[in-house]
């Protein structure tokens, strides 16, 4: 039977969860870059010229971009965490 003494060893130190890391890096970068365009009026009246501006093979590939930096992203990031999970997984 194990008692509360057992609880208050030496435990390994917690990983940081790089993705929660990045992915609320890039939402906050996002969300500041909105705020920042719709804080005022000439830059909202700026990026709505801006958009509407764009051709349907430029959107497209304004979608494409998007989606690329995505999945590059989430690569780079499921890399990092197999790398992590090597490195913890003891060897027999």
């Amino acid at each position: 039977m194990t008692g509360p003494q057992d609880m208050t060893g030496p435990t390994a130190s917690a990983q940081i969860r790089w993705g929660g890391v990045v992915w609320g890096l890039l939402l906050t970068l996002f969300a500041g870059s909105t705020l920042y365009v719709l804080a005022s009026a000439e830059r909202a009246a700026e990026v709505a010229l801006w958009l509407r501006s764009l051709t349907p093979g430029s959107a497209w590939a304004l979608a494409a971009a998007v989606l690329g930096l995505i999945i590059v992203v989430s690569a780079l990031l499921g890399g990092i965490r197999a790398s992590q999970r090597r490195r913890v997984r003891p060897r027999v």
